[in-house]
């Protein structure tokens, strides 16, 4: 398999985004925001739909467009009535998932191009989607270091960060943008339907084994690195599709990770 040059996109497409997502992930977990990549991978189906229908091939930017204005809507309205963020987000969810059904309703001719969308398609990755996986990668990875002590203090206490004069709302507007780009990125792995695992599981297991918050990014990172890489390898012998065997990998590896400390207490 490893003779097959799209096999070679496949690897280094899911080994990028497993770098990516959980980088990002580690703090949604923290901030008991686990549901918001879930969110905006439905969302996507809208811009992914809109991109189509006005011929931008890939949609990517559409999409990165759609997500990042659903993400700082979605972080306005939690402002606005906090006690309902969980509520109001899967509103928006919503919202955006039912004007992509009605885009592709009202259009023809992209069914075979939404598959990849909506389900993932490593094999299929080209080299325009390994260069958006690695500006984003970039792009997160840089903002991260830039801001990563101001964005740590908001994910532990947001309004203990607030009253030590941290600029909260700015930080999360820039937080919130990277959480969209990351998704928009990862779809091609997982797909819109499994985008959100792939975001959170990783970072699960970053955060149930790792000692500090440094030690669970570690651990979360090396995770999603392993179960891109093992994932692909069972898709190809097993004949499955990669994202839902990343996927269920690492839905195993959390449950043997439960069980274990579990035990041991």
């Amino acid at each position: 398999m490893w003779h097959y040059g799209f096999f070679w996109r496949g690897i280094v497409a899911g080994l990028l985004a497993g770098f990516l997502c959980p980088l990002v992930g580690v703090f949604l977990v923290a901030r008991r925001y686990s549901f918001l990549p879930d969110a905006l991978a439905h969302v996507s189906l809208t811009g992914i739909a809109l991109g189509l229908i006005l011929h931008f091939s890939p949609p990517d930017l559409v999409t990165i467009l759609v997500l990042v204005a659903a993400a700082w809507l979605t972080e306005w309205l939690r402002y606005r009535a906090p006690l309902y963020a969980d509520a109001l987000l899967a509103v928006v969810m919503a919202v955006g998932l039912a004007l992509g059904v009605i885009l592709i309703s009202k259009s023809r001719g992209f069914g075979a191009d939404l598959s990849s969308y909506l389900f993932g398609s490593l094999l299929t990755v080209r080299w325009q989607d390994l260069q958006i996986i690695i500006v984003a990668l970039v792009l997160v990875i840089g903002l991260l270091l830039l801001f990563y002590r101001g964005l740590l203090a908001v994910a532990l206490d947001e309004e203990y960060a607030q009253a030590t004069g941290i600029p909260v709302q700015r930080l999360n507007l820039v937080f919130i943008a990277l959480s969209a780009l990351t998704v928009a990125a990862a779809i091609k792995v997982a797909g819109a339907l499994l985008t959100g695992a792939l975001v959170v599981i990783p970072s699960l297991l970053g955060a149930f084994l790792g000692k500090s918050f440094a030690g669970a990014l570690k651990v979360a990172v090396v995770s999603g690195l392993l179960l891109s890489l093992a994932g692909m390898h069972l898709a190809y012998w097993a004949d499955l599709p990669p994202g839902p065997a990343i996927i269920l990998l690492g839905t195993a590896a959390l449950v043997l990770v439960l069980l274990a400390r579990r035990l041991a207490v």
